[in-house]
């Protein structure tokens, strides 16, 4: 009888533990969730910044005002270098903020194998121009440089010297005052007054073309392109550097460096 009697005190035990174990699944189920999402939403919130930090390093130039008779034989001659490129229209739809190209070639993460110059440098200018047609749009990007990582022969980069770089891409402001962002697909603005570890190769008229570079903060490194500036979307082979050790990265560029096909050396050595 006292067996009998205690059946439905064990089966009453069973239930109120599985309820209670179910529950507990339950709340930690949903504790991680909201964990993930609070991750998820801190993750957009970084990137939403990084995007809107980086359209504002953009720099800006006036469709209108700028007129190519006031300008130099020199300047001339950069401009011409984006002419019939036809991204930048004489009129856009007012709701376009953004305009963007794909990339015409990819750049690995650590491109030594094409730059002739790798430098360190904090960026002190950047100003946008439009080409002779007015159909495209660049930057330029002054730089003062630190640290001279590499240089091709005859270049003669000196640590304390200022250089040129520039980077398909601004931001043109139209007569009604919208400003429209052109350049391409996950590449990023240089901020001025940081410093960064640039990879670039001979443009003309005294200019370099910027590949990729990563800014320096502190003891870590941030990509310039890649998935900040895409706001999110895709993976970049640049972006597996984000937060990585300086000293780390610093050592890879330098082995890429060092490790430069034959074909490249020969022509570095044999211009």
């Amino acid at each position: 009888m006292l067996f009998k009697s205690a059946m439905p005190v064990v089966v009453c035990l069973v239930v109120i533990l599985t309820v209670a174990f179910g529950v507990f699944s339950r709340n930690a189920q949903s504790n991680q969730e909201a964990v993930q999402r609070s991750e998820q939403n801190g993750e957009k919130k970084a990137n939403v910044q990084a995007r809107e930090l980086d359209d504002a390093a953009t720099p800006v130039v006036d469709l209108v005002s700028s007129d190519i008779t006031a300008v130099n034989t020199d300047r001339l001659l950069k401009n011409g270098r984006y002419d019939n490129e036809g991204i930048v229209k004489s009129e856009v739809d007012p709701s376009i903020t953004n305009v963007v190209r794909e990339r015409l070639e990819d750049v690995s993460d650590l491109p030594a194998d094409k730059s002739e110059l790798v430098v360190e440098g904090i960026v002190t200018e950047s100003a946008a121009f439009l080409s002779n047609d007015k159909g495209a749009v660049y930057s330029e990007i002054t730089v003062h440089v630190t640290d001279v990582l590499k240089d091709a022969a005859g270049l003669n980069v000196k640590n304390g010297e200022s250089i040129v770089a520039e980077r398909f891409g601004g931001r043109v402001k139209y007569p009604n005052g919208q400003i429209v962002r052109y350049g391409i697909v996950g590449q990023g603005s240089p901020v001025k007054g940081r410093k960064y570890l640039l990879f670039l190769f001979r443009a003309g008229q005294g200019n370099y073309n910027l590949l990729t570079a990563y800014e320096l903060q502190g003891n870590k490194v941030q990509a310039l392109d890649g998935a900040r500036v895409n706001l999110g979307l895709g993976k970049w082979v640049f972006d597996k550097h984000n937060d990585e050790d300086y000293q780390t990265f610093r050592k890879a560029t330098e082995q890429a460096i060092q490790n430069l096909p034959t074909e490249y050396q020969k022509r570095r050595f044999n211009p």
